[in-house]
């Protein structure tokens, strides 16, 4: 019994995005689709420069912000480095068991 109330909680799990789907939307009709394709033809090339420029901005902003962590991460290292080379590692010392 007890596998199959496994089978059907996985099953019910396999299901569920099939029941949250949202209904295909109708299809269009074929002479409106060529009337409109010109016109939109334009409005979505500018619309995709628009995008693209949005994108590079965004990887732009990310770049330097991964300098910058960069930057603070080779600080934190030298200091660390310094900090070892003056006082030795702080886990090893003699004492330690």
């Amino acid at each position: 019994m007890r596998p199959l109330i496994r089978s059907l909680f996985l099953l019910s799990l396999a299901a569920s995005p099939l029941a949250l789907a949202e209904t295909p939307a109708p299809a269009l009709i074929a002479p409106t689709v060529t009337a409109s394709a010109a016109a939109s033809t334009a409005a979505s090339s500018e619309q995709s420069a628009k995008d693209a420029a949005l994108v590079r901005s965004k990887v732009q902003e990310l770049e330097a912000t991964i300098d910058g962590m960069r930057r603070e991460l080779a600080q934190l290292r030298e200091q660390e480095e310094a900090r070892a080379r003056v006082i030795g590692d702080p886990n090893v010392h003699s004492l330690w068991p």
